[in-house]
């Protein structure tokens, strides 16, 4: 994938099914067998819902998933709720028969059995998507299966927006459980912190409400905890009035990076910028296997339709390879085009104390580990970087604060290494080189002293399950697990349960 076309993205085999115990065959695929267990929950679940919303994988040729790896899964059937209720009889029906699942919300999870079950059900919630203004334009209910790009859509059409992620396909729920980052983030926080109510289905196939005023400990839980206490169909989440914005996409020559780096350090911590609360800025820095170098690149993002917003004066005095402005509404910008289920893809993050120095040792040391397997077929690594900013920090503090434990008053930086890659041989070498990166750039953060302990649950890799909940903090885990206790008493969404993928609290 070329530079442009990757970063235009980012803003705006032979298969047979035998049952009994047989195995699943299919390329690539995990190995996996469908237990009787979920036969017989397909079984029902197909007589409850019928073929417009049933599909055994043979008859499923239009499902298509973000990632490939996901993509070649094979469950023992998906199921497309419609409602609460239907997600509940669904849930009642796998624990009854003991069947393991996963759930897919907008599917942007990068491990197969995320979203798409290996051998169990999948339930699909793409049905659920519907957006309802409410309050005079204030709130909006929103369902739990829809994606960014469906809510800025509804909400654009009156004027309106919410704090939603920078990529169209990104579901409402991983995105918003997590924590959810924004454009808006600098005025009105995460997006968790902007969430008034919740409607969950537990374990039991009890569907209950979760806000400030009921439920409370499951609303904290719910602000940060991930898919550990239940499927949220319905979020109620804050809107506010909105018109189009502005976006910039800037490039620069090798000879300025060091330059450039300056003023965007400068756009992450100096108050007099970061004080313009309408002001967004993500760090790019991306490998391109067609000229085999490296390109710095900026998003300069602006709640505002003005092309050259005065906050970013200092870093427009850089001379830019390509610079390209757009000033649109949201689901403009965030309306994507890439084939789903045809590239894999790796995330992994951590969190540090702004440092000029730590920034160029991250990019020296994301450099070397990438040309190491310049080779992978399709490779299309980027280091990405961006603010916690105060504001959005201080919001965490409102309706009774999050599940995040972060301490700092900030600013924060989030770094996020993020791999694109084509062919599944190229699986080994992407990890590693992921893992390394990481590693390497965390030892530099400690030796300069800005290490943080938060890691950003929406970006952690497989392998820094165990290390997510850790950097929570000892009090926020123990309360966690008690909630997780509460709510599911038979560890129904928990690694020994029946909903396994992603990042698990027990």
């Amino acid at each position: 994938m070329q530079l442009m076309s990757f970063l235009t993205y980012f803003l705006a085999g032979y298969s047979t099914l035998v049952y009994g115990s047989y195995p699943i065959q299919r390329a690539s695929q995990p190995n996996s067998t469908v237990s009787e267990n979920c036969q017989r929950a397909c079984a029902s679940l197909s007589h409850l819902f019928g073929p417009a919303a049933f599909h055994y994988p043979d008859n499923d040729d239009t499902f298509a998933i973000w990632d490939a790896k996901q993509q070649e899964v094979r469950p023992a059937c998906r199921v497309e709720p419609s409602t609460a209720s239907d997600v509940s009889q669904i849930i009642n029906t796998l624990v009854s028969n003991w069947c393991h699942f996963a759930v897919k919300g907008g599917g942007h999870s990068r491990h197969a059995g995320d979203s798409n079950s290996i051998g169990g059900v999948t339930v699909d919630l793409d049905r659920i998507a519907q957006v309802e203004i409410l309050g005079n334009g204030t709130r909006a209910r929103v369902g739990g299966g829809a994606n960014t790009y469906q809510v800025f859509a509804a909400l654009d059409a009156h004027n309106l927006s919410f704090v939603g992620g920078r990529v169209g396909t990104v579901g409402m729920g991983g995105f918003t459980l997590g924590g959810g980052t924004s454009p808006f983030s600098n005025r009105y926080g995460w997006a968790l912190d902007n969430v008034y109510e919740y409607e969950v289905v537990l374990s039991n196939g009890t569907v209950v409400t979760a806000s400030e005023a009921h439920n409370p400990d499951l609303y904290l839980a719910l602000r940060g905890g991930g898919n550990n206490f239940g499927i949220v169909t319905a979020f109620t989440v804050r809107t506010f009035a909105q018109g189009p914005v502005s976006t910039t996409t800037t490039t620069y020559a090798s000879n300025q990076t060091v330059q450039a780096i300056d003023r965007i350090y400068d756009l992450f911590t100096d108050e007099s910028l970061t004080s313009d609360v309408d002001m967004g800025f993500d760090l790019y820095y991306t490998y391109s296997a067609d000229d085999d170098r490296f390109t710095l690149s900026g998003t300069q993002r602006y709640a505002k339709p003005i092309q050259n917003p005065p906050v970013f004066s200092a870093i427009n005095q850089v001379p830019a390879l390509t610079r390209f402005n757009t000033i649109s509404n949201m689901s403009s910008q965030t309306q994507g085009s890439e084939p789903l289920g045809t590239t894999r893809h790796l995330f992994a993050t951590l969190t540090v104390s702004p440092s000029r120095s730590l920034l160029t040792q991250a990019v020296n040391i994301f450099e070397e580990e990438v040309r190491a397997i310049s080779s992978v077929e399709g490779l299309v690594p980027n280091l990405i970087s961006y603010a916690l900013s105060r504001n959005a920090i201080a919001a965490m503090r409102q309706r009774g604060g999050n599940s995040l434990g972060i301490q700092s008053d900030g600013p924060l930086l989030i770094i996020l290494i993020s791999t694109a890659w084509s062919d599944a041989n190229g699986d080994e070498a992407v990890e590693t080189m992921t893992e390394n990166t990481i590693s390497r750039i965390r030892e530099a953060a400690e030796s300069l002293g800005v290490a943080n302990r938060y890691l950003y649950i929406n970006y952690a890799s497989k392998r820094q399950a165990d290390e997510v909940f850790a950097g929570y903090g000892e009090e926020n885990v123990q309360r966690l697990k008690q909630i997780q206790r509460a709510v599911d008493p038979r560890g129904v969404y928990t690694s020994k349960g029946l909903w396994r993928g992603f990042v698990k609290l027990l």
